[in-house]
């Protein structure tokens, strides 16, 4: 029987101190104690955490170990990747739509401070990957992490420790993300990708299996928090694993056999209500989530230039509808909160995928690293397509999610540019080395 989560929660505490403690011997490991603090909750799981703002203090002392080691600062600028470039224009139109906003302290409070503290962490893990050790560090801290939100839900679960729902019992967690049923599928699902397709690829035989587990898990998770959009979640990383399939036809038919096979876990409501996805706007969830991206367009309409403010979404609703409710819709709450220039969000995200892209053209598959960055680059594009899906029934804007994808496409492209520039280098010193050599002959 798997220990329960309760009586080994202590880990997280501990490993994010005593990372935090070797943070200024690699800065890598600092940006790893802190998204542990910012997924686990660690203020809410404990307290006095919170009390002595122990989230506030790590921020300071990993950016202070970047900034004193200096070395990862310039991987920030836009020479190193468009990315970056779109970046910084994504943060300062949010923070310029806060002065703007139809309430100013609401919009700092739900939305500029939470985008100013992911901001940071952005800047922690471009910074932080100066080398593939780093890179490996970091995407293990991301499907580990991840796998650490579904355990306490799936043991609980197992346990018949749940929570109740006219669909039947679900899973649910206590802290974080695993609150909610619908966030904890969400969360698990934009981890699932990059996992899953990490295990396709690598060659390990212990890593490899320490993989599937963790993708096992989260699977369970998702489909023991019996959210619709965690089964929506489900199909659209198996068309991911169609797309990115070299053998199509195979690959499908495997996606259709596991999710017959991965089914009647849920049991037979779940199947129920899952067939109530075929509702639309004919249902009230769903219906809630339409109205949502049509109030946010006719806020865009009210104020096009910078919307009503980053995390005003629900405030403006209550001034302009009379119903003060959160989008429940990624597009909504976009329109709504940053009007016109929301633009610069999507092509932020545009980027992300066209430099994945780009970038798989310079990989050779016979090089092991090589055959890690392309597994990476498509479960990061696999990733942000099946939250963009998920985002027609969440509001999911400005999560650290976004951020940390970002991030590591940043971390390889410079990575690959590195050793591009490192290998012309090597060729040219030869080339100068058999000329010299000829004309001394």
């Amino acid at each position: 029987m798997l220990p329960k989560a309760e009586s080994i929660q202590i880990i997280l505490p501990i490993v994010s101190i005593l990372f935090l403690i070797f943070t200024f011997k690699r800065s890598v490991y600092g940006t790893i104690s802190y998204f542990i603090i910012i997924n686990a909750k660690l203020g809410d799981m404990y307290p006095v955490l919170g009390a002595m703002r122990f989230e506030l203090i790590a921020a300071i002392i990993v950016l202070a170990s970047i900034f004193f080691a200096g070395k990862g600062i310039l991987n920030l600028s836009p020479q190193v990747s468009k990315i970056n470039t779109a970046f910084w224009i994504v943060f300062a139109v949010g923070m310029l739509s806060v002065p703007q906003a139809v309430d100013i302290a609401e919009s700092w409070e739900n939305g500029g401070y939470n985008l100013l503290k992911m901001a940071l962490f952005y800047v922690m893990v471009v910074a932080s990957i100066q080398d593939f050790n780093d890179l490996t560090k970091i995407t293990w801290a991301f499907v580990l992490v991840t796998a650490w939100i579904a355990y306490e839900p799936v043991t609980n679960f197992m346990r018949g420790i749940g929570g109740e729902q006219s669909y039947g019992e679900i899973a649910y967690g206590s802290y974080g993300a695993a609150t909610g049923h619908v966030a904890l599928a969400n969360t698990l699902s934009q981890g699932l990708p990059l996992a899953f397709f990490w295990a396709l690829s690598e060659k390990n035989a212990v890593k490899k299996a320490i993989l599937w587990a963790m993708v096992s898990l989260l699977t369970l998770g998702i489909i023991f928090s019996k959210s619709r959009g965690g089964f929506i979640g489900l199909v659209s990383v198996g068309l991911c694993y169609i797309y990115f399939s070299e053998r199509r036809m195979k690959a499908t038919l495997i996606v259709i056999l596991l999710l017959l096979f991965a089914l009647p876990f849920a049991g037979e409501q779940y199947i129920s209500r899952i067939s109530t996805i075929t509702e639309g706007v004919s249902g009230r969830s769903s219906g809630d989530r339409i109205e949502g991206l049509l109030n946010g367009i006719s806020m865009l309409f009210k104020r096009p230039v910078l919307g009503v403010g980053v995390g005003c979404y629900a405030k403006a609703r209550s001034i302009y509808f009379n119903y003060y409710f959160y989008s429940h819709n990624l597009y909504g709450e976009l329109f709504g909160e940053l009007g016109l220039a929301s633009a610069a969000w999507f092509f932020w995200i545009y980027l992300m995928f066209r430099t994945s892209s780009l970038m798989k053209r310079f990989l050779n598959d016979e090089n092991e690293q090589h055959q890690f960055y392309r597994s990476i680059f498509i479960g990061v594009q696999s990733g942000l397509f099946v939250r963009l899906v998920l985002g027609n029934f969440s509001h999911c804007a400005f999560i650290w999610f976004w951020f940390m994808m970002g991030a590591l496409v940043v971390g390889i492209e410079h990575l690959i540019t590195q050793e591009m520039e490192e290998n012309e280098l090597i060729e040219t010193e030869q080339e100068e080395a058999k000329l010299s050599v000829e004309s001394s002959g």
